[in-house]
Order: structure tokens, then sequence, then C-alpha cells
């Protein structure tokens, strides 16, 4: 996917707003802002990885879109991702990350839509069984789930 293939004007949401990212966006549905439903994170492209995350003792079919592909999508311009939790959490994620891994914004876990009751509706994955440098604990902190918004700096 090439950084020209979307429009600035990305089309609006049609069912529940899950996802809200601002900042450094180029492409956008609302006044400087990127209002996102699941069908929109989906039809961005879906990808899948199975793996187990630091915090669950087996691993997990995870369906989403690759973080990489929505920066894409949003036009991105930022060095870095402030990721908002429902609950309050927040943390900075290096957007290098999204392009060194295969980084997950998952929508789905074994074939079922994330609730916010299963930590959703939208969480990241990083593929932790798939690259044994993601077992350093500094991505722990980057395991968000029940996102809500993120800011592009």
């Amino acid at each position: 996917m090439s950084a020209h293939a979307w429009a600035d004007e990305l089309p609006y949401p049609q069912e529940a707003i899950i996802l809200t990212i601002s900042g450094a966006v180029q492409n956008h549905n609302a006044k400087g802002l990127v209002y996102l439903d699941r069908p929109m994170i989906e039809a961005i492209g879906l990808s899948e990885v199975n793996t187990h995350t630091v915090y669950s003792s087996k691993a997990h079919q995870w369906h989403g879109v690759l973080m990489r592909d929505l920066l894409v999508y949003v036009g991105a311009k930022g060095e870095t991702i402030e990721v908002h939790a429902l609950d309050g959490y927040r943390t900075e994620i290096p957007v290098q990350d999204f392009y060194d891994y295969d980084v997950l914004l998952a929508t789905k876990q074994d074939g079922r839509d994330l609730s916010i009751r299963r930590r959703g509706p939208i969480r990241i994955i990083y593929p932790i069984d798939h690259d044994e440098s993601l077992l350093d604990p500094k991505y722990t902190s980057r395991f968000v789930w029940q996102i809500e918004k993120m800011i592009v700096k």
C-alpha cells in the first residue's frame, strides 16, 4: 500500500466509533481528526498472527490491521504514537516498532470480535512468538488493550 493510496478526506464511520486518531495526520474525516469504526479498520486490510501476549499463558489467533498500514491510511507523519486506553492508561510507542515488527491492531481474538469485556474493542498485539527480541521488558507497556484514541506526534 503506498502513501498516496488514500484520499485526504476519509469516509465517515457508519457504525459506532471505536478509535479516534489525532495529531500529525494528513487524511481525516473530521476537523483534523480521524474517526474509525470496526468495518473501516478491517477494510484497511486484515492480517492475522498466532501468538501469546505478555499477559497470556497460551497463544491465540489475532486478526486486525497492521499498525503500519493504519498509519499509511491516516497519512501519519510522526515519530511516536501516544496510545490511550479506556481506563486512563497511556503510553508512547515509537513508530519504528510498526516497521520493524508485524504489530497488529487487533479487532478479533480466536475469531470473535473483541469487546470491552474481552479487552477490546481494539488492542495492540506484538508477535512475540515470532521474534524473541520482543520478550524484552520494554515492550510490556506497549501491549495496550481497550484502546480509545491515538495521537500521532
